[in-house]
């Protein structure tokens, strides 16, 4: 025969240990009520948490892909409108060279037409997204176009007092012994003018260390690669070095400043023929620039798309491990709610109990 001590303090601990345990149990089941996931993972799955760990990993990884993704597909969506504003003014100057052709009232309109086209061009090439100039190739923290004052510090554009202008009045010096604004300008020899076009402006419009495009730009050339996919990069650069770009700059400068005003009839068919040419090629460049980067635009949208299926089936991973059936967690929630309205009853009652209750 065993013998049992019996206290109050025994029976009204009991129930107090329960409520305890229910309040517990009732936490971790509203948790999951809400949540529709399992209060503690880790718990719950064991040795198969490292698996969802594994799968979080990926799809955070996925995600920032997109993310990084649709930043990229912004970047493109500035270079089109950017590149289109461009081609659309490079169209206007090459429409009115061929219809006003070399007489003077349309050579100067030319003129005014060219130096606007030179402000757009810079505008166009300096356009950032954020912080980042997009035209400025590895070197996105600064101006794709940026001119230089003569005597230091920038100059607000291609004017009387740039580096880039005034080499080309020194070009244009040294080839003919004038400046572009002399009269003397009406005695240029056709062939002399198309001499300097070929060599001096060519040089002008060079990249270093042959050329002066550096008195134009400090874009850096190098490729951009962005990584969009887990196997995938894309060169995300177009850098204002680019012979497109020099090619428009170039047919700008040649109508805007090289004295074509001043010029005789012939000469300056010479000179409003050339520019026709070099205007037309760097336009057609442009198109092809706006097309490749059109055609990385949809790979970026094929691309989008497999990583929002990927990321789909990724979360349904997790869910099937992770996820848990609220209708249940709730009934449960409900029963456990009940067990602990009993217990505080019961241990209510108990706390009642006194030996004096029966003397």
């Amino acid at each position: 025969m065993s013998n049992f001590l019996v206290s109050s303090y025994s029976l009204s601990s009991a129930p107090r240990s329960a409520v305890f345990r229910i309040q517990d149990e009732l936490r971790t089941a509203q948790k999951e009520v809400t949540t529709g996931r399992l209060a503690d993972v880790g718990l719950g799955l064991g040795v198969r948490t490292n698996q969802t760990v594994s799968i979080r990993i990926e799809r955070e990884n996925n995600t920032r892909l997109r993310e990084s993704n649709a930043l990229i597909g912004q970047r493109f969506d500035t270079m089109q409108t950017a590149l289109e504003s461009m081609a659309k003014t490079g169209e206007a100057l090459l429409a009115s060279l061929i219809s006003n052709g070399a007489s003077d009232p349309g050579i100067t309109a030319s003129v005014q037409q060219a130096k606007a086209a030179l402000q757009q061009y810079t505008g166009a090439l300096n356009s950032a997204a954020g912080s980042r100039f997009l035209f400025s190739g590895a070197s996105s923290d600064q101006p794709a176009i940026a001119f230089e004052a003569v005597g230091g510090g920038p100059a607000s554009g291609y004017e009387q007092n740039s580096t880039a202008q005034q080499a080309t009045a020194a070009a244009f010096q040294a080839a003919f012994g004038f400046a572009q604004d002399d009269p003397a300008v009406a005695n240029i020899p056709a062939a002399d003018l198309e001499a300097f076009i070929d060599g001096d402006i060519d040089d002008l419009f060079e990249l270093p260390p042959a050329g002066n495009w550096d008195n134009w730009s400090k874009a850096d050339g190098s490729s951009v690669y962005n990584r969009i996919s887990e196997s995938e990069t894309l060169d995300v650069s177009y850098p204002a070095s680019n012979e497109a770009f020099r090619n428009i700059a170039k047919a700008y400068v040649m109508i805007a400043d090289l004295g074509a005003e001043g010029m005789s009839s012939d000469v300056r068919q010479v000179l409003t023929s050339r520019a026709i040419e070099t205007l037309s090629q760097g336009l057609a460049q442009l198109t092809e620039i706006r097309s490749e980067i059109g055609g990385k635009q949809s790979r970026l949208d094929v691309t989008e798309a497999t990583l929002k299926s990927r990321n789909s089936v990724l979360t349904l991973s997790i869910a099937s491990f992770e996820e848990v059936d609220q209708y249940e967690a709730s009934t449960r929630v409900t029963t456990l709610m009940t067990l602990l309205e009993t217990s505080y009853s019961l241990t209510a009652r108990i706390s009642r109990l006194s030996l004096l209750n029966y003397l």
